[in-house]
C-alpha cells in the first residue's frame, strides 16, 4: 500500500500481514481525498488508525496536524514504523499517536492539539455500526467536536448503509460512494 499524492506520494507503507486490519483501498482513498481538495493547514482526526494510511495520506498533501487514535498496540507499532518512513520524505505534519479505544473521547480528545477540522473513521466491519452509534450518541465526543465534518467508511455489507441514517447529532449528511467504496460524511451540530 503506497501514499497517492502529495510529499510522501509513493511511500510504500508497512502493514500487517493476514487480515488483521483492512485498509482503505487504494481506489477508494484517492477517490476520497480527490473530492475533499486541498488539504492545506487542516487538523485530522483519523480513529480506527490500523496502518494510519488515511492519516498518513492527510499529512502528504498538507495537513498541518494528524492525530491517529488506535487501540491496537500491533497497529501502534506498524503506524510509528510508517511514521518515520513520511517523516523522512520531509512531511512536515505534527503527527500524532494515542493508544486508546475510539469510545474513550473523554481521554484522546483533550489530548489533541486542536480541535480536528476532519475526522476518518473506518472500524472493523462488523463493530462499525456499533461504534458510530456509541459516538454519535456520546454528548461530550459531538459537543467537543461540534463544527467538524466526520467521514465513515460504511460497511460492504448488505442493508449497513441503514445504520448510518437519521442521526440527531448531525445537521446535513451524506452517502456518497467513492472508489466503490461508500461513505458517510456529515458536520457535528
Amino acid at each position: 500500500m503506497k501514499i497517492i499524492a502529495g510529499t510522501a506520494r509513493g511511500v510504500e507503507l508497512t502493514i500487517p500481514e493476514g487480515m488483521d486490519i483492512r485498509p482503505t483501498s487504494v481506489r477508494a482513498r484517492k477517490a476520497l481525498f480527490d473530492s475533499l481538495g486541498d488539504m492545506s493547514d487542516m487538523s485530522v482526526l483519523d480513529l480506527c488508525a490500523g496502518s494510519g494510511a488515511i492519516g498518513f495520506e492527510a499529512a502528504s498533501r498538507g495537513a498541518s496536524q494528524v492525530t491517529m487514535v488506535e487501540i491496537s498496540q500491533v497497529h501502534i507499532g506498524y503506524i510509528s514504523e510508517n511514521q518515520r518512513k513520511i517523516a523522512a520524505t520531509g512531511v512536515d505534519s505534527a503527527i500524532m499517536i494515542l493508544n486508546f479505544d475510539v469510545l474513550d473521547a473523554e481521554k484522546y480528545l483533550p489530548r489533541m492539539p486542536a480541535k480536528p477540522d476532519l475526522i476518518f473513521a473506518d472500524p472493523p466491519y462488523g463493530k462499525s455500526a456499533e461504534i458510530f452509534c456509541a459516538l454519535a450518541n456520546n454528548e461530550y465526543f459531538c459537543r467537543t467536536l461540534s463544527g467538524s465534518r466526520i467521514i465513515w467508511e460504511i460497511p460492504d455489507t448488505p442493508g449497513a448503509a441503514g445504520n448510518f441514517l437519521n442521526i440527531p447529532s448531525f445537521g446535513k449528511y451524506s452517502l456518497r460512494k467513492l472508489g466503490g467504496t461508500l461513505f458517510f460524511s456529515g458536520v457535528f451540530k
